[in-house]
């Protein structure tokens, strides 16, 4: 089994200034490439795959003005041009199928994360917490799992939200003795007002929107003022830099805070080991299309919530199951089954006609979408 792991990188001054000069070296390297391609193509040629750029990059850090890229690790380098090509063939695979596709871009400094590849053959640790990286030397890191004899495969640094990561896949073995599966199944109601809903038995549980929280909403109002404070920068200035790492700083923030919720949310709810899981097939892309609430639909990140949540159980060895697009699971009486005709958002209570049940609009979707498990 294969697993994505970030490890935290704690770099001094001058580490710190080495890796910026390799990401800086991969987004020239990009650029470059593209641009070379581009001149191709007003020819009439055929743009070069990555292994035929790198072949001409080897002849380029000959030239005095460009021979600096011999510093940087040519594993870095040829990485970054078969990203480039890897990008093409994705642009050329979606015109094919006749998908919308957008172009290779054009790498800014003031807009790209700083991020490159390194070697993983020359990575290791030296047994303590220090990692070594090609060209760079030893770095303190952080992880929450040990690294020693472990092969990292595909290894990226990035540096996101003022953070220098390494970004790698490891090999696993799934070889934890989990606890057996309970005889009751669940179902999970998803929403903005709350992020999940869950019927597991008799009993409910509610996991609350975590961008209604304290600490996002005032992340949230910090964002804004320095995006304001950014567009009053003159473009290409230093200052305009700066407040675009600042806002990208807030905007890495609050993405790990959501991605570290629906983590924790997702490993609660297996951790309940129902055997089976019912959800609703949400279209969330036509819910985006939506604007009174498309901003809260993707705030909540449900799709993501919807992946991590089948991956962990499928870990589990817990079903999943989804319930039709248009099963009427808030509409249906999850007492008598009796449906309504219409039932307006504002309605946060469920009131049955048939039989005067009373329930709270969710909780009763959710036992609607347990009962499809029995």
């Amino acid at each position: 089994m294969y697993k994505a792991v970030i490890i935290r990188l704690f770099p001094n001054k001058h580490q710190e200034a080495l890796m910026r000069r390799f990401a800086g070296a991969a987004r020239w390297v990009w650029n470059w490439g593209l641009a070379f391609n581009e001149a191709r193509h007003q020819n009439g040629d055929k743009p070069l795959t990555g292994y035929e750029l790198t072949r001409e990059l080897t002849a380029l850090k000959k030239i005095p003005a460009t021979s600096w890229l011999s510093e940087i690790s040519k594993h870095t380098l040829a990485k970054s041009l078969n990203d480039l090509w890897g990008a093409y063939q994705n642009f050329y695979r979606k015109l094919r199928a006749g998908v919308k596709a957008g172009f290779p871009k054009f790498k800014a400094k003031s807009v790209s994360i700083p991020a490159f590849y390194t070697r993983n053959d020359r990575l290791h640790t030296d047994g303590s917490n220090r990692i070594h990286i090609e060209k760079i030397g030893y770095i303190r890191y952080k992880s929450h799992i040990s690294l020693d004899g472990l092969k990292l495969m595909n290894p990226r640094i990035k540096f996101e939200a003022g953070k220098w990561v390494l970004k790698c896949v490891i090999q696993t073995e799934n070889s934890k003795d989990l606890p057996a599966l309970s005889s009751s199944y669940m179902g999970i109601d998803v929403g903005v007002k709350s992020l999940a809903v869950l019927s597991f038995g008799e009993h409910k549980r509610v996991f609350k929107n975590i961008n209604r929280s304290h600490k996002v909403r005032r992340l949230i109002r910090q964002l804004k003022h320095c995006q304001r404070a950014l567009e009053r920068k003159q473009k290409g200035s230093a200052n305009r830099l700066k407040a675009s790492i600042k806002v990208r700083e807030l905007y890495g923030k609050i993405k790990r805070i959501r991605h570290d919720y629906i983590q924790q949310v997702t490993s609660k709810i297996v951790n309940m080991r129902p055997k089976v899981i019912v959800l609703e097939d949400l279209n969330i892309s036509g819910m985006l299309k939506n604007s009174h609430i498309a901003r809260a639909v993707s705030e909540q990140n449900l799709y993501t919530f919807r992946e991590v949540l089948e991956r962990k159980a499928a870990e589990a060895g817990i079903a999943v199951k989804f319930a039709d697009r248009f099963y009427p699971s808030s509409k249906t009486c999850s007492e008598c089954g009796h449906v309504k005709e219409k039932l307006l958002l504002s309605e946060r209570v469920y009131k049955c006609p048939e039989c005067g049940l009373s329930i709270d609009r969710d909780f009763n979707a959710a036992r609607n979408l347990q009962r499809l498990a029995e």
